[in-house]
């Protein structure tokens, strides 16, 4: 009973994102901007910002999901689990973005921020967050023919790749021609590393496949395979939650336009998000 119930508390942090609040907005660092809704395919509204409107391009941010928001993360809203030390803000990324000419959209996922919450009301490692990125790519294709970039982070760069691999068609449409990709990982991927064990690490995928229809292990790869944009894959190389062979693994499987960074100066996992 005790590895069953260890095992739901482990899969429950993967579920159940906290909602932080988002303390600051561009006008605090000094970036035109208005507040933004739209709609997934799915009906779910999504809440963002559209920072520096007629830029040459648009870059979209999709966060990293889990405890984040389109802001960022504030450590004193970590909760019991407390994985970093320091603020991640979002803004301060987008503003180096706006200072060279783009236009930027950041938008909450799905369960995050002020966007609105799935019927399932979990988080599903990119599954169904896939549907916040091809209504962001949508989105800022009805406003413009100009091209687009996206910077997905972790969670978000696993909902690229599942956007991707099942919509190519949306990504052609709307002029996307490049894909930073930081640090994708996926939650079996992260849960083996972290050396629980096997017992907890099946009742944490028993309880995390009952509640969301999903396994930890989703066949990213297989997604991979037919991302057709042109792809950075940046990796923290001493980030010990993470399995290199993973990464080099999604690397190889990338079938578009590719390139692979390594981030050697960086120590925690999310000293790469900043």
């Amino acid at each position: 009973m005790l590895f069953k119930f260890l095992g739901q508390q482990i899969g429950n942090l993967f579920l159940y994102p906290a909602n932080q609040p988002i303390p600051k907005t561009p006008s605090d660092y000094g970036i035109s901007y208005r507040d933004v809704e739209f709609k997934t395919r799915d009906g779910l509204m999504l809440s963002g910002w559209l920072l520096n409107e007629g830029g040459i391009a648009t870059i979209i941010m999709t966060h990293f999901g889990y405890r984040a928001n389109r802001f960022g993360y504030q450590t004193k809203h970590q909760g019991l689990v407390k994985p970093y030390d320091q603020e991640i803000e979002f803004v301060k990324v987008a503003k180096q973005l706006v200072d060279v000419g783009y236009t930027v959209l950041m938008y909450d996922l799905r369960n995050h921020g002020e966007s609105g919450k799935s019927k399932l009301g979990v988080g599903t490692g990119g599954v169904e967050e896939s549907q916040d990125v091809i209504a962001a790519v949508e989105f800022i294709g009805s406003q413009s023919d100009k091209p687009i970039g996206l910077l997905s982070y972790c969670m978000g760069a696993n909902a690229t790749f599942y956007a991707q691999g099942d919509n190519p068609e949306v990504f052609t449409h709307n002029n996307v021609q490049a894909l930073v990709a930081m640090q994708p990982l996926t939650n079996g991927e992260f849960l083996r590393k972290q050396g629980f064990g096997k017992r907890i690490e099946r009742h944490a995928e028993n309880h995390y496949r009952k509640m969301t229809g999903y396994s930890l292990d989703h066949p990213i790869l297989d997604h991979v395979e037919k991302v057709i944009t042109p792809t950075l894959l940046l990796q923290g190389y001493r980030d010990v939650s993470t399995n290199m062979d993973f990464i080099r693994a999604l690397y190889d499987r990338l079938s578009a336009e590719k390139k692979m960074y390594w981030m050697e100066e960086t120590i925690h996992r999310f000293d790469g998000y900043n």
